[in-house]
């Protein structure tokens, strides 16, 4: 059965809430806001969106959104928690038709297929449904980063969490368990460089990519900082 099935329930926004990985949302969506360039009134795709802590902070900002997920578990916490965008129960492969003024992926979501060419085919769909012009917005973590920071393979606490795991530097496949209380979580996935990520994308034919570590867009991409590229159609 494929991990995240049954990785992203309550259990995950509980725990990850714990860690303070949600703490910064309003500043990422005024960031996303200034990098994205686009007017109010934009069609957006937050591509998986979770429990829609980004959708609706961009819907709040006045941006015509809709959020995809797989699991019902988040798509039921964005329709209560952060009502007003679109969110569709879909296949980050098969995203609604569009077209979009943007595609949003964020908070590492890219590497959890089993095989890379599904990876692939989800860039290359995020591509067919943006406009000319249409900017895709990618924001994770990079096989760099993680090669520092879990350079050991240690124990990592962030908080009351605490991850061990694995990683295979051949294939950039990291298998961890996250601990939170009673809480246990497996999850597998494919890391990627920011080299193999812009040649991708330039094959799939994006013409202008602007890579950062932040999403304030100035901070240089370092094995110490996550992953943000800005491509365009």
């Amino acid at each position: 059965m494929d991990w995240w099935t049954s990785f992203f329930d309550e259990g995950y926004v509980e725990a990850w809430t714990a860690a303070g990985a949600f703490a910064h949302t309003e500043e990422q969506a005024d960031a996303i806001v200034s990098l994205l360039k686009l007017a109010s009134g934009a069609e957006i795709l937050d591509v998986p969106c979770g429990f829609g802590r980004i959708a609706g902070a961009l819907h709040e900002r006045g941006y015509a959104i809709t959020g995809i997920d797989l699991s019902d578990s988040q798509l039921r916490l964005a329709s209560e928690r952060h009502p007003g965008p679109r969110y569709l129960r879909r296949d980050m492969r098969r995203p609604p038709s569009g077209p979009y003024d943007a595609v949003l992926n964020i908070f590492s979501s890219i590497g959890y297929f089993e095989h890379r060419t599904d990876d692939l085919a989800a860039l290359r769909a995020w591509f067919s449904v943006l406009r000319p012009g249409g900017v895709m917005l990618m924001e994770l973590a990079h096989r760099d980063q993680v090669a520092h920071a879990y350079g050991d393979e240690g124990l990592t606490a962030k908080g009351p969490v605490q991850e061990t795991g694995t990683t295979d530097w051949v294939t950039g496949v990291r298998h961890a368990t996250v601990t939170y209380e009673s809480l246990s979580k497996n999850f597998r996935l494919r890391l990627y460089t920011a080299t193999e990520l812009v040649e991708e994308l330039r094959g799939i034919g994006f013409s202008t990519l602007d890579v950062w570590g932040d999403l304030d867009g100035v901070t240089a991409l370092s094995p110490k900082t996550r992953l943000v590229i800005r491509a365009v159609k």
